[in-house]
């Protein structure tokens, strides 16, 4: 029974949740609606996803949240509301990608800045992590736009929530291995439906409009900060996880382009897929499987 559990309630529910706010999507693309609703539905894929599996791991979570891995909930709950208004105005971009990414941090690390870091310190590191986090950002918009229209961009997020889950695995915590799992389902779910709808008419579908970037952001960061700080995930692993998406812009070099569409997004998907491997790659030779780990 230990096994259901997590399976049905992080896997499977999650993926037809987010399965079938995909569909529509691609039914409203199909029928040529107005966009703002590919967007809201998208966004609401990605974040109802994995709040259904956040609840059916954890329960409701606590208020006020008591541990880094609560503020998931409420991070994924915020991000999908800021990416629904994502079409306002650049300003409004602007405005809500420096406040998350200001505010997550402080909230999710609280324990930290109360117990572990002195003022200056704790500053610094916020600082840090304010500005990593901004920089992340900038590469998961990047990546939909270079990304090849079509099931590329749910596949790389696929092997990046895959290599999450096994990085926070192989660090220990197994409970952050299941949120991360969440995702695993939902891009998946995502990326199969895609290879179903891009058929034809749907040829140029693009899955993740700019509203999903505070969802995949947000998630991502929220469980590689709860990984390094609260696990034993190496800094190595997160800083490659977190730059891995910087690589879809070697389709914008012209030796690639020149390959042709289908080689050039091989490249883009394999140099991503590279720097996610050795991020596992250094997680597996921490843990200690090959004798004693070095932390």
């Amino acid at each position: 029974m230990s096994l259901v559990k997590p399976l049905f309630f992080g896997v499977l529910l999650p993926a037809v949740v987010c399965g079938g706010l995909s569909a529509l999507v691609g039914y409203f693309w199909l029928s040529h609606r107005e966009k703002t609703y590919l967007q809201w539905l998208a966004v609401a894929a990605l974040g109802v996803g994995y709040i259904v599996g956040y609840l059916g791991l954890e329960g409701w979570p606590s208020v006020p949240p008591r541990e880094g891995i609560h503020w998931l909930f409420y991070s994924a709950a915020g991000a999908m509301i800021a990416g629904c208004f994502w079409h306002i105005s650049r300003w409004w971009r602007l405005i809500a990608q420096v406040a998350l990414s200001i505010v997550i941090p402080r909230l999710l690390l609280n324990s930290m800045f109360r117990y572990t870091w002195g003022q200056l310190e704790g500053i610094v590191w916020w600082a840090c992590i304010t500005v990593a986090i901004l920089i992340f950002w900038q590469l998961v918009q990047q990546s939909f736009t270079v990304l090849p229209s079509g099931a590329s961009s749910p596949f790389v997020y696929f092997g990046i929530s895959g290599g999450t889950a096994l990085l926070l695995a192989l660090s220990g915590s197994l409970r952050l291995a299941q949120h991360a799992g969440i995702l695993v389902a939902l891009f998946a779910a995502i990326w199969i439906l895609t290879l179903v709808l891009q058929r034809g008419a749907n040829s140029r579908w693009q899955v993740f409009p700019p509203g999903v970037s505070p969802v995949v952001t947000l998630l991502f960061a929220g469980l590689w900060m709860n990984g390094y700080f609260y696990a034993e995930v190496p800094a190595a692993s997160a800083i490659l996880l977190a730059v891995s998406p910087s690589f879809a812009r070697v389709g914008e070099i012209e030796a690639v382009q020149r390959l042709g569409t289908r080689k050039a997004t091989l490249v883009q998907i394999g140099l991503i897929a590279l720097c996610v491997g050795i991020a596992v790659g250094i997680a597996f030779a921490h843990s200690g499987f090959f004798g004693e780990g070095n932390y």
